[in-house]
């Protein structure tokens, strides 16, 4: 896979969902639009999407461990803090396995950070950006 472009201080102007795949629209702040497909859709979360929606970091991590700090939990729903101590450990076990797929180049794993709006975390077999 090839790296995306910038898209730092650009914009996340739409999004597709279409039989396991999505399109991000994204708009980079030359005016330039792209397309970004995420092939083989698994898990996406997508908030705060909003007229602007400006990007900070637009990042696809495959073959490496993603950032400790990387919100799973909005991917991978976690049971209720009162459920059986199972469910916890089926949780954990579940994204330690996401976690592995991602560091093998399984699995692509998209975030968008947004400095004013969209924020988007899926995770995806291919990943694709190419202009519009």
């Amino acid at each position: 896979m090839q790296p995306i472009p910038r898209f730092h201080d650009g914009n996340v102007t739409g999004l597709r969902l279409r039989d396991g795949a999505a399109t991000i629209y994204l708009r980079d702040v030359s005016g330039s639009d792209f397309e970004l497909l995420l092939e083989g859709l698994e898990a996406l979360h997508v908030e705060d999407f909003r007229e602007g929606n400006i990007i900070l970091v637009a990042e696809v991590v495959t073959g490496r461990a993603p950032d400790a700090d990387t919100d799973f939990d909005s991917l991978f729903t976690p049971p209720h803090p009162s459920a059986d101590a199972k469910y916890h450990d089926a949780h954990a076990l579940q994204l330690k396995r996401q976690i592995a797929r991602i560091e093998s180049g399984e699995v692509s794993l998209v975030m968008i950070v947004p400095s004013y709006g969209a924020d988007l975390l899926a995770t995806c077999r291919e990943v694709i950006c190419r202009p519009a």
